[in-house]
């Protein structure tokens, strides 16, 4: 696959998602926004991959939104022409390109504005030391909506309203985003990668269909009631009921033995 503006990698079942335009702070431009559906695409038809981890180059950022410099040029053309100017032109994240496999997003440096969706959309975030998460948006008259809506299911409003409101002028640093809950652990910057890395092989000890259909039913059930989530729960069991893991699961820990799960392909995570 050729990409201008991503490093895209697989090691032993993790797919590591790089944002790669270190000298733009790992801005997305037309390019990327077109890239990353690509590379979600893939990461949902390879059965062998297991659990992807989102990234950026460089020590200073992430993900610092859309490029400045495009929307200031006028030739910003952000996702695929027929798309363009829609809520369906925002696809930069597995979610919202219907990819249910387990999402680690490690924070490397800044993530500000548009940046905001791969935090929003992990499953597991994880920042260096040197993370700091604020919102552009109102800086440059820009709506702060999408991306803070995303976390108000992360952390207190109160929080988000303050990102939202506040602009650049006012920075989550790495402490506050774990205490709040918006990150789960904080490393060293050399440290980031081998981390996720190692919660990545954690996560694939695990039978992939069953990652991926537990995923689908917590993430689906934000947008349920409490009753409604439940029996969206239990139908997601019903559904798995017949699935080769479980016997295989049961055999294996009879047998005291590693489990051989069954990959998971498109046909199993598209919407």
């Amino acid at each position: 696959m050729e990409l201008s503006t991503l490093q895209y990698e697989k090691r032993d079942g993790a797919a590591i998602i790089t944002l790669n335009r270190p000298e733009r702070h790992n801005a997305i431009n037309g390019a990327m926004s077109r890239e990353l559906p690509r590379v979600w695409d893939d990461v949902k038809r390879d059965p062998a991959v297991v659990v992807a981890i989102v990234t950026g180059a460089g020590p200073r950022a992430l993900c610092t939104g859309m490029d400045v410099a495009d929307i200031a040029s006028g030739t910003a053309q952000v996702g695929e022409a027929a798309e363009r100017g829609s809520m369906q032109s925002i696809r930069l994240t597995a979610l919202q390109t219907g990819c249910f496999k387990p999402v680690i997003t490690a924070v490397n440096g800044m993530v500000c504005g548009g940046g905001l969706h791969f935090v929003a959309d992990s499953d597991i975030v994880i920042c260096s030391e040197n993370a700091t998460f604020f919102d552009t948006h109102v800086n440059v008259g820009l709506l702060g909506v999408y991306e803070p809506i995303g976390l108000t299911r992360r952390i207190p409003f109160e929080a988000v309203m303050r990102l939202s409101l506040a602009g650049s002028g006012d920075r989550m640093d790495a402490k506050r985003a774990l205490d709040i809950g918006l990150v789960s652990e904080v490393t060293p910057q050399d440290g980031l990668l081998p981390r996720a890395l190692e919660l990545a092989r954690e996560i694939m000890r695990n039978s992939p269909a069953a990652l991926v259909a537990t995923k689908r039913a917590i993430w689906e059930s934000l947008n349920l009631s409490l009753d409604a989530a439940l029996e969206h729960g239990w139908s997601a069991i019903e559904q798995h009921a017949g699935h080769p893991d479980i016997q295989e699961g049961a055999r294996a820990f009879a047998e005291k033995r590693a489990p051989s799960w069954q990959g998971v392909s498109l046909e199993d995570t598209s919407r």
